[in-house]
């Protein structure tokens, strides 16, 4: 590199760049200096021009007060002393500026230095700050750490308030002594340097200048830190001991708390070397609290490495996220796992920063790692508590919502969602006392819970109302879970007072969400309502007069049988479930296959149940039944939404049946599907005139007439149930 390059980055530089020369007196000691050059950075950082510096005696220009004009004198003498740079903070009094200094000597009296503004460090400061008040801010005592030319770099909240400061940084970058003894301050400091060799002192009496100018009584330690590799010169601890019958118990306490902040911080302090094996050169005494092996056993990897204690999960994590914060240049956090000398997973905090050497070069780690078991159990308990029911330990309203939308933002279609509302709960609650309402709620959560099993979340979603989320799941199946859940439920009965019985049920609704097309909102919404639904035609089978006495009256008056009743009604849910019909579809279609021959109520006994074939009279007479069915539905509420479907329960899909000859898809749908089940279940039943057929044989039959009898659609899946 030549010279020019080298006078370009000197004038071209950020920082502010200046060539002194140092002026001796006759012991050789440094009394002043000149400016020979300095480069536009360093005007404007002095707030000067050049033609007011270059040439010129600092002590004739500079309007400083001796004693910070006798600290940069100071500071740069230091350069004639060492081959190497020196760095230091010193604070102008003139200009109300602190400043980061770099200086090296380049002759027997010049010297070069780079100045820049103590803030543009802060961010670095606010960091270093925020991992130094983890520790020091939960001591009962004031801590000042020096600079190694005793400026303040920190304070902890303690300092602060019993010296009566309020402001951070007001502070910052000055001189301890000036601080704590003000019009004494040189005699203070002259002592303290002559005195360095009995460093550390414990437990040492003075008095400090507060802000207010009143003085306080302090019971002071001093540490020096040792080395050159540090920012750090001193750390004073200090505590108020004004009020003297407390003076013993806090004597005994700051010594207990140096021992705690030295050896037991809540885990260890380390420096590492940046290798493969993490090898420590210090660990504090927390490192055998932590993970139960010696301190002497990991220095140098003595037994055993840091890397083999980390959990192998996390081993290269850590590896690439140091690299990260080490190209980087910023600090580095992480929660990770170790294994402890006994064998036990234990998680700990990590928060280090790597250490440079003078040409930034990455030369080890230092930080803190610290124990996090505790608190990631109480998080785990807070966790469980934030998304679990109480009672039954099942999912809650939250775990189920979330749930949910996680699997609608990752489109993971299709699913399906299961309402189950148990029946009744408010009577048994009632009648049976609430300890057995909470036995019924305990014994249907253990029913769905079997659920969670297969990936399936399973919620209390409200006092008798449950959800499950059915991944990866078609309507069919969500079906098929619904119909095991409702007959598991019926497994369980309950005795209570005066010979009551109850048998628990549960009315359940259901939706599937295939696409994004349908809002999830949307999806709830129509489970709930079919929820509802069923529940109220459950209690329309099991409490209204008016189904009740329709049913009663059918099976007395036709040939009906309550079996016949039954088995029409599970064919029809699960032709309409293969169908991917809606819930409300298939309420009705269940409600038409057990009762679409209601109008047989309507038709004389004789021929309801004449042994041989009708007469053409007869017949005619027969064939009125689905319009006497249609005119008793129409003025039912219960009956009312399967009217049309009763009415057109005997058309053909050609046009060829009755009583109105309609065909095709103006047939409605429930009456098309009911009719292939009414002719499945009469051929492979008995009747007086004819023995009954095979299950083949009367596949065969639909079969044959699909197309002209029966909609070859709902035929083609008919078939395919009994597979």
């Amino acid at each position: 590199m030549n010279k020019e390059v080298y006078e370009r980055l000197f004038s071209e530089s950020s920082l502010g760049m200046v060539h002194n020369k140092m002026i001796f007196d006759e012991e050789n000691q440094a009394i002043d200096y000149i400016v020979l050059n300095a480069n536009d950075a360093y005007f404007n950082y002095m707030s000067a021009t050049k033609e007011q510096l270059i040439g010129k005696r600092i002590s004739f220009l500079s309007n400083e007060t001796n004693h910070y004009l006798e600290g940069w004198i100071k500071s740069y003498e230091k350069v004639f002393t060492t081959s190497d740079t020196i760095e230091f903070i010193q604070y102008s009094s003139l200009l109300r500026k602190t400043y980061y200094v770099k200086a090296f000597r380049i002759s027997e009296d010049e010297f070069v230095s780079s100045i820049d503004l103590f803030d543009s460090y802060k961010q670095a400061f606010e960091t270093s700050k925020i991992e130094q008040n983890l520790i020091l801010n939960a001591i009962a005592e004031g801590i000042i750490v020096l600079s190694k030319t005793h400026e303040i770099t920190h304070m902890n909240q303690r300092a602060f308030h019993i010296l009566g400061y309020d402001d951070s940084f007001e502070l910052m970058g000055k001189n301890i002594f000036n601080v704590l003894f003000r019009e004494v301050y040189l005699e203070k400091e002259q002592k303290f340097i002559q005195n360095l060799d009995k460093l550390p002192v414990f437990n040492r009496f003075s008095r400090f200048q507060k802000a207010d100018d009143s003085w306080v009584d302090v019971s002071m330690s001093i540490l020096i830190k040792p080395g050159k590799n540090s920012d750090i010169g001193y750390v004073i601890s200090f505590q108020d001991v004004t009020q003297l019958e407390g003076l013993k118990r806090q004597v005994e306490e700051s010594e207990h708390t140096k021992e705690i902040l030295v050896n037991h911080l809540p885990g260890m302090i380390y420096r590492c070397k940046i290798d493969e094996d993490w090898t420590m050169e210090y660990v504090s005494e927390g490192f055998k609290i932590l993970t139960g092996y010696e301190v002497f056993e990991v220095i140098n990897n003595e037994r055993i490495a840091f890397n083999d204690i980390i959990h192998p999960n996390y081993r290269k994590i850590l590896v690439e996220a140091w690299k990260t914060t080490i190209n980087e240049h910023t600090n580095f956090e992480k929660e990770y796992m170790i294994i402890t000398k006994d064998g036990k997973n234990k998680w700990v905090y990590e928060q280090g920063k790597p250490v440079y050497d003078e040409a930034g070069n990455p030369i080890a780690l230092e930080g803190i790692i610290i124990d996090l078991n505790k608190r990631r159990e109480r998080d785990l308990e807070i966790e469980h508590m934030m998304y679990h029911d109480q009672l039954t330990g099942l999912q809650n309203r939250l775990a189920f919502d979330e749930t949910i939308q996680k699997l609608d933002d990752e489109k993971a279609y299709p699913f399906g969602i299961l309402i189950a509302n148990i029946d009744n709960l408010k009577m048994i609650n009632d009648s049976f006392g609430r300890a057995v309402g909470d036995q019924v709620i305990m014994d249907f959560s253990n029913v769905i819970r079997a659920y969670e099993k297969k990936g399936y979340c399973v919620a209390r979603t409200g006092g008798d109302e449950f959800s499950i989320i059915l991944t990866n799941s078609s309507t069919l199946e969500t079906y098929d879970v619904m119909i095991e859940i409702q007959e598991k439920a019926k497994l369980h009965t309950y005795n209570g007072p005066d010979n009551l019985t109850y048998q628990l049920t549960v009315s359940c609704g259901f939706e599937t969400k295939v696409s994004e097309e349908t809002a999830i909102r949307d999806v709830i919404r129509c489970a709930e309502d079919y929820m509802h639904r069923r529940k109220l035609l459950a209690r329309s089978r099991s409490n209204r007069d008016s189904l009740t006495s329709i049913k009663a009256t059918m099976l007395a008056n036709s040939q009906e049988t309550q079996d016949h009743m039954e088995r029409m009604g599970e064919i029809a849910l699960k032709v309409g479930a293969k169908l991917g019909l809606k819930q409300y579809t298939m309420d009705d279609l269940y409600l038409l296959a057990m009762l679409h021959d209601i109008g047989k109520i309507g038709v004389p006994h004789h021929i309801i149940n004449k042994p041989g074939p009708l007469t053409n009279d007869e017949w005619e007479v027969m064939k009125r039944h689905p319009v006497i069915g249609y005119q008793i539905a129409i003025s039912s509420v219960d009956l009312k939404p399967i009217a049309e479907g009763i009415l057109n329960h005997h058309e053909r899909f050609d046009g060829k049946g009755y009583p109105n000859k309609i065909s095709g898809r103006d047939i409605p749908l429930i009456a098309r599907i009911v009719s292939i089940i009414d002719a499945y279940d009469a051929i492979t039943q008995d009747r007086p005139y004819r023995m009954k057929k095979t299950h083949e044989e009367a596949i065969e039959e639909i079969k044959k007439h699909a197309g002209t009898q029966f909609d070859p659609d709902i035929v083609e899946v008919f078939v395919h149930i009994f597979d």
